[in-house]
């Protein structure tokens, strides 16, 4: 359920205390939830691990603020995946229209600030091939609720054997397992729970 708009002011929130608090709707694949929704933008606190290899691209910025522990958030540029690593305590911004997947190993949290869209102004959730780097699936939405829509999205892809497969080479794009860790030398390496 989409948390309402806040329209009053709030005291100040201790996130070690509300991650605490929320800690088992953090789940994969997404383990985000609304920390604060408001008219012109929303917080999310997003835990870790993740289970995506999906991508996301929409026509704002946002901004990622790395609570605790390291991630990684890879993006498409020039048509080749670039590996951006997010210490603990730094911030990283996504232009608008970079395609970005956020990499969370456990105990990660992260903070997410995005603008809300206006009705009618629509975004992307990208597959890419991880072997040639091609496009192998955009749908494209109007996202009423970014919690709810990327997880229900994801399932549809990763059921779907034909949409799930790369025109270009043949691999196919299957559910990947929960982040396990992240290594990052000498590259950096998303390595998933089982590899």
């Amino acid at each position: 359920m989409a948390a309402a708009v806040t329209s009053t002011v709030r005291s100040p929130i201790n996130i070690q205390r509300w991650v605490q608090e929320h800690a088992d709707q953090l789940k994969p694949p997404v383990s985000n939830k609304y920390l604060y929704r408001g008219k012109d933008f929303f917080v999310m606190v997003i835990g870790g691990p993740n289970a995506r290899n999906d991508f996301h691209k929409t026509n704002s910025e946002e901004y990622f603020y790395q609570f605790k522990g390291d991630v990684c958030v890879s993006t498409i540029e020039d048509g080749k995946t670039v590996h951006h690593v997010i210490r603990e305590g730094e911030t990283f911004f996504i232009p608008p229209n970079v395609p970005h997947a956020p990499q969370r190993p456990p105990g990660t949290i992260g903070i997410v600030v995005e603008r809300n869209r206006p009705a009618g102004e629509t975004e992307h959730q990208q597959f890419y091939c991880p072997q040639c780097d091609a496009l192998v699936w955009d749908e494209e939405f109007d996202c009423k609720d970014i919690v709810e829509h990327f997880a229900a999205s994801m399932e549809a892809f990763w059921a779907d054997k034909e949409r799930s497969t790369c025109a270009n080479c043949g691999t196919h794009i299957g559910k990947p397992a929960p982040v396990a860790r992240l290594e990052t030398e000498p590259v950096v390496r998303i390595v998933r729970e089982g590899d």
